[in-house]
């Protein structure tokens, strides 16, 4: 029974090289609490061992974070020890009242758990990052290639280069609201996604991350169109920004509403799922003689977009909306297109957008609430 004794009465002993070899696979080379890597100088790139064992409770009974039970069998188990950086174990253990063990376990399993997500995802699951950015109401909106990765290993991929494919030259594109402007920076997004997508085949995968005004999100999902093998990711405003929230199941229900039947030619789809636009607010632009469709949820909201299903069921939603009013409105030439919605649904609905079967669409920018929206680009409708 002496394998039984109290930590107090246990001498330091050589932890055994086999779970040494276990926790080195287990955190995969990396400090358990800062994620550096511990075999490789990363100023100079000299191959070496940088890594230290720390023990969560200390062996001996006035070390940080004792506990008084722990016996001989546990001390040097594999529960009980992280593979640290040598500035983080100095840390844990001369100020543990900043890490206790609950903080150290927690930690632990957590860079466990994720490197066990990482190495499983299978090699085909590979995919190339696809970025393009633009300002949007004068702030500037910058990605970070970081949390891109994570989102896209978080969704079982991983990604086959180290920096993305960025369909914006240098800094984010400068977002001047006019027809004028963004009709130039479509024809930029031509050229670049033209430029980009020479060498990738129709088959691979591909993870876009945009934030832009809304008729350029349309313009890119039309160019990347439904032939690839394309997932769009929603930016979010809580949490991790660009990762889908995990094990989330919410189900929303997209609505249809006829607002106005004043003429069979003059059609515009409102898709408000951000906010609600009023009709006053379609007819400043178009005139009273107008057809009006909403396609909206019922709480407009800007966060609703938590899982891949609400894209997927608005997909759906847009192609019947589309073909309805295709088929109710046969001397329609073109649909006024005013989107209110989250970036990645304005994508998808350029992707499945139909420009063989589908009306062409004209798409209105809004530049505010009080001066409402402005005609831009058409998509479609090319001979």
């Amino acid at each position: 029974m002496a394998n039984k004794k109290k930590s107090s009465e246990i001498a330091r002993t050589a932890i055994d090289p086999k779970t040494t070899l276990t926790l080195w696979g287990r955190a995969a080379g990396r400090c358990e609490i800062c994620n550096k890597l511990l075999y490789c100088d990363s100023k100079y790139g000299d191959m070496a061992n940088f890594a230290e064992n720390a023990h969560i409770h200390a062996v001996g009974a006035t070390g940080p974070r004792h506990r008084d039970e722990i016996t001989q069998d546990e001390i040097n188990q594999i529960d009980n020890l992280m593979l640290l950086c040598e500035e983080h174990h100095h840390l844990i253990d001369t100020k543990p009242e900043n890490y206790s063990g609950t903080f150290l376990c927690t930690k632990k399993a957590a860079h466990e758990s994720r490197i066990r997500r990482v190495t499983e995802i299978q090699e085909d699951a590979s995919c190339k990052i696809v970025v393009f950015f633009s300002n949007i109401d004068s702030v500037d909106v910058y990605g970070d290639t970081i949390s891109f990765k994570r989102a896209v290993i978080r969704d079982e991929m991983y990604p086959k280069q180290d920096e993305p494919i960025m369909l914006h030259m240098g800094a984010p594109t400068r977002y001047i609201p006019s027809k004028e402007n963004i009709e130039l920076k479509a024809k930029e997004l031509e050229r670049e996604i033209r430029l980009a997508f020479e060498g990738i085949k129709k088959e691979e995968r591909i993870a876009v991350f945009s934030l832009a005004p809304q008729p350029l999100l349309f313009k890119l999902g039309s160019l990347l169109c439904d032939q690839l093998d394309a997932h769009v990711f929603q930016c979010h405003r809580e949490g991790d920004k660009w990762a889908w929230p995990e094990n989330d199941d919410t189900v929303v229900n997209y609505i249809v509403n006829r607002t106005m039947a004043n003429s069979k030619s003059k059609i515009a789809l409102v898709i408000d799922l951000s906010a609600e636009v009023v009709d006053r607010r379609i007819t400043a632009v178009l005139g009273d003689d107008c057809s009006i469709y909403h396609l909206t949820i019922p709480e407009p909201n800007r966060n609703f977009v938590r899982n891949k299903r609400i894209q997927t069921d608005y997909v759906k939603a847009f192609r019947e909306i589309m073909e309805e009013i295709k088929n109710t409105h046969p001397e329609a030439e073109r649909i006024h297109l005013f989107p209110v919605m989250p970036q990645s649904l304005a994508i998808r609905s350029g992707m499945d957008y139909m420009p063989k079967a589908d009306l062409p669409i004209t798409i209105y920018e809004q530049v505010n609430p009080v001066d409402g929206f402005i005609e831009t680009i058409t998509i479609g409708g090319e001979l």
